[in-house]
């Protein structure tokens, strides 16, 4: 199976975005710069807190080689949320969708989603619910995918 890292995902679809840059008109957004701005300060943020719990707690951030992760991590941000480095990914492709609102643009998010859910979260929800058994089903239970 290709494994295209996330990372490499939400670059393609931002420059895409980018890329098909043709406005549409129809769809106004008071302060579209200012809104697709503060979405994309939030994406960011949310990226870096759970990389940096991550880092702190010695495992691997890598979503090629998630394999290799050796513990579970559950609190903080991971009490709100299984996948926030997936949801800061998201919220960066909504502001460039914002920014950009061009027919594209406003499919990106929606790709990036169900992208990440099939090809991703997936193989690492089988792999993690395998490590951690009874922990991760609870953890699990208790928390949302996304938010």
């Amino acid at each position: 199976m290709l494994k295209i890292p996330p990372p490499v995902i939400v670059l393609i679809l931002v420059v895409s975005n980018f890329l098909s840059s043709k406005k549409i008109d129809i769809i106004n957004i008071p302060n579209q710069t200012l809104v697709s701005i503060i979405i994309l300060l939030i994406g960011v943020f949310i990226l870096i807190v759970p990389v940096s719990k991550f880092i702190k707690s010695k495992t691997t951030v890598n979503p090629i080689k998630f394999k290799k992760v050796n513990k579970l991590i559950t609190s903080g941000i991971y009490k709100y949320s299984r996948n926030p480095m997936y949801l800061g990914f998201l919220m960066i492709v909504i502001s460039t969708s914002i920014y950009y609102l061009n027919i594209f643009s406003i499919i990106t998010p929606i790709l990036f989603y169900f992208w990440i859910n099939r090809f991703q979260i997936k193989r690492e929800e089988i792999f993690l619910t395998k490590k951690f058994g009874q922990k991760y089903i609870t953890y699990k239970s208790k928390t949302r995918k996304w938010i």
